[in-house]
């Protein structure tokens, strides 16, 4: 019998984790397991404690908040726990301004986890430059990369742009300084008066960006759409995603945008660089700057249709939810194994 999962969640909010959390229920749910979400700001202790007996697996779907209390129910009750390191951890904790005191925390609490589950090779190794030493004997770790659907896209951006369509371009994703989206701004100032850009989302930086933006605001090159709800069509009015972000795990938005046919830009940060690889290192900017990443984008723009579908389909062979599954399934199995 396959073993049943009880996924800990910070709470049920939209963006990367939650998408990718709602993959990996879909995808176990259809090869038979039983995968229970809770969430844990809308639960108390009680409702914790009888779903973790019910269960034979603890997953944190975050390794903050989740991440303890899924280790200290298991502890309690003598379950595998399994944490999911989404993002690069000496990064988070670089930007968060964390307190020397919260790292030695962590730096403890990790070392008596069992299990770990990274996105990306690249948030492993931020996370074991963080700890300073290898893991312990005991302990155990996977990077499953983050996947996604595959839809049949129709590929018309090009054509557009032929028939003299003004290039609209779009950011997905949190207005947090992390991800950087006032230098999305930068670029567009630096583009071609006809570029136009979309911000769509929400947070802290929302009315920094107003005011900034405000020039770009007036003359129609840019519009603040606020958050959108997620699905199959969110890329389709656009030519071309961007990402200016400090760090990524495994970044969901360039997958979703590569699934629509969009083609998807970034800075060269080391998550960028291992999806796209050698299949397709144009997509990143020579270096972290503004004007790297506007040449980037014309770049791009001036590039044949199909050698960009080529290399997106071959970037996204991958990244497929079949293969994803499949690993989590092997993981998951091998933990509760050793209970």
């Amino acid at each position: 019998m396959t073993p049943r999962i009880l996924l800990l969640q910070e709470d049920q909010a939209n963006g990367g984790v939650r998408t990718i959390s709602n993959t990996l229920c879909q995808a176990l749910r259809q090869r038979g397991w039983s995968i229970r979400e809770l969430a844990l700001s809308q639960c108390g202790w009680q409702k914790r404690l009888t779903a973790a007996r019910q269960c034979d697996v603890l997953l944190a779907g975050h390794n903050f908040r989740p991440a303890y209390l899924a280790w200290a129910i298991g502890l309690l009750l003598r379950k595998p726990v399994l944490v999911w390191v989404h993002g690069p951890l000496q990064e988070v904790l670089t930007q968060a301004h964390a307190s020397a005191l919260k790292r030695l925390w962590l730096r403890w609490f990790y070392r008596r986890v069992p299990y770990f589950v990274f996105v990306s090779r690249a948030s492993r190794d931020s996370f074991l430059r963080f700890m300073q030493r290898p893991l312990a004997a005991h302990q155990r770790s996977f990077v499953i990369a983050n996947a996604v659907p595959q839809t049949e896209a129709v590929q018309t951006a090009h054509a557009e742009l032929a028939a003299g369509a003004d290039p609209q371009l779009a950011y997905i994703g949190r207005l947090s300084p992390e991800k950087q989206p006032g230098m999305l701004l930068d670029v567009l100032r630096l583009l071609p008066h006809r570029f136009r850009l979309t911000l769509v989302g929400d947070g802290p930086l929302r009315d920094e960006l107003r005011q900034s933006g405000a020039g770009l605001l007036a003359d129609q090159r840019l519009t603040l759409a606020g958050p959108r709800p997620h699905g199959a069509g969110l890329y389709a009015p656009w030519h071309m995603t961007l990402l200016a972000s400090r760090y990524e795990g495994c970044p969901m938005t360039l997958l979703e945008s590569f699934a629509a046919g969009v083609p998807c830009v970034g800075l060269p940060i080391s998550a960028l660089q291992e999806v796209v690889g050698d299949d397709a290192p144009y997509l990143l900017a020579r270096d972290h700057s503004a004007r790297a990443l506007a040449d980037a984008v014309q770049t791009v723009l001036s590039m044949p249709r199909h050698q960009l579908n080529t290399d997106m389909t071959r970037v996204l062979l991958r990244h497929q939810v079949q293969d994803f599954g499949q690993h989590w399934q092997t993981v998951l199995q091998q933990a509760a194994r050793r209970c």
